[in-house]
């Protein structure tokens, strides 16, 4: 009998929702506007639009409106230890999880779900970028909780979160519907990952849309989506976390695996190739903005200026300022892509990400 309850209690026990947010990337695209007098460039993700909080301190906060503190982890390379290991300091070490190099997103997908999958194999995990700024965070917490939502885990397919694009932009990935799928939640006719500007002009006329890089689902539906030729790979990367004691200190087997592994891209090799597991929510106009271009981060700078952020749940850190790079001599960004359809939106909310932070609506997640 006794056993009989112990089945029923784990049937009937709520799902653990992780999230993984993604700091490992070299920031590549902001080079010439985050490096110093000394040479140095600071990955963007330890920047900070205005002097303030960091874009990577703002995804953790973030993060709070589907988990708990202690079920967030946070991936990170090696070569940045001298920006992560100031931000992360606070936290426990098995939650910032250290790849010994950037060897592309498949990678770094793969090894926190590895990690998460040690100690809860049946957990959800939402994956968060931690470049994004986002103007009206309430709005995009609804959609984050949605995606997590007990139903919407337990579906046999992956949940993006798109954003209605402006302008046919070649440096997103667009998810196409299924025809006549109504609205809410759509299953994904397409996935197609940086098309040139003539296709993704089309793609957007037959009613596609930006993937955000926001995803969620169960730890066992990400591994299977991962093409068949990666699966000795993904036993051999199983086996190094399984008897990985530092996660912030990347262990021999771990820096060989990398060092011998080809780079993977998860939406190219991974999502691209598997339309048919994937379904998605578009988020309503919120001010979202993936800051991986000069255009980009200017147009978030300017909505950001007016902003400021005080109640925060993670330990503050200096950073490096982007807006002061637009002061420079003889910088002048180019222009964002001509929007091909009507861009306005409704008026920005006043309040901004402060209110947001102290206000109920996006109260941190809390299990008691």
């Amino acid at each position: 009998m006794l056993e009989r309850l112990t089945h029923l209690e784990m049937a009937t026990k709520p799902r653990s929702i992780w999230v993984a947010v993604l700091a490992g990337g070299d920031g590549q695209g902001l080079r010439p506007l985050t490096t110093n007098a000394r040479g140095i460039s600071t990955p963007k993700q330890y920047c900070s639009l205005t002097g303030g909080r960091s874009l990577l301190q703002i995804s953790l906060q973030r993060a709070l409106a589907v988990t708990s503190r202690e079920r967030i982890v946070i991936v990170v390379t090696a070569a940045h230890r001298r920006w992560w290991e100031r931000e992360l300091f606070a936290l426990p070490r098995f939650q910032v999880v250290v790849q010994p190099s950037n060897r592309g997103t498949g990678l770094g997908f793969l090894l926190p779900l590895l990690v998460i999958a040690k100690s809860d194999p049946e957990a959800g995990v939402m994956f968060i970028p931690s470049d994004h700024y986002v103007e009206r965070e309430a709005v995009l917490a609804e959609y984050l909780r949605e995606a997590t939502a007990p139903e919407v885990m337990d579906s046999d397919k992956l949940t993006l979160l798109g954003m209605s694009p402006h302008a046919p932009d070649s440096g997103f990935g667009y998810l196409s519907p299924v025809p006549d799928s109504g609205v809410g939640m759509r299953p994904v006719l397409d996935f197609v990952e940086k098309p040139e500007r003539s296709i993704a002009t089309e793609l957007i006329r037959s009613g596609g849309i930006w993937n955000s890089g926001i995803i969620a689902g169960r730890v066992s539906q990400f591994i299977a989506l991962y093409p068949r030729h990666t699966r000795q790979m993904i036993l051999d990367l199983r086996a190094i976390v399984e008897h990985w004691p530092d996660s912030r200190i990347p262990s021999a087997g771990l820096t060989s695996l990398y060092d011998h592994h080809s780079e993977l891209d998860f939406s190219s090799d991974v999502l691209q190739q598997r339309p048919e597991s994937l379904q998605f929510m578009k988020v309503p106009p919120c001010g979202w903005n993936d800051v991986a271009t000069p255009e980009r981060l200017a147009n978030a700078v300017n909505a950001a200026r007016a902003v400021n952020v005080e109640d925060f749940r993670f330990a503050p850190v200096r950073t490096f300022n982007l807006a002061t790079a637009f002061d420079r001599p003889g910088f002048e960004p180019r222009q964002s892509p001509e929007p091909m359809i009507d861009s306005s939106h409704p008026q920005v909310a006043q309040h901004g990400f402060a209110w947001v932070a102290q206000s109920s609506r996006l109260a941190p997640y809390d299990e008691s």
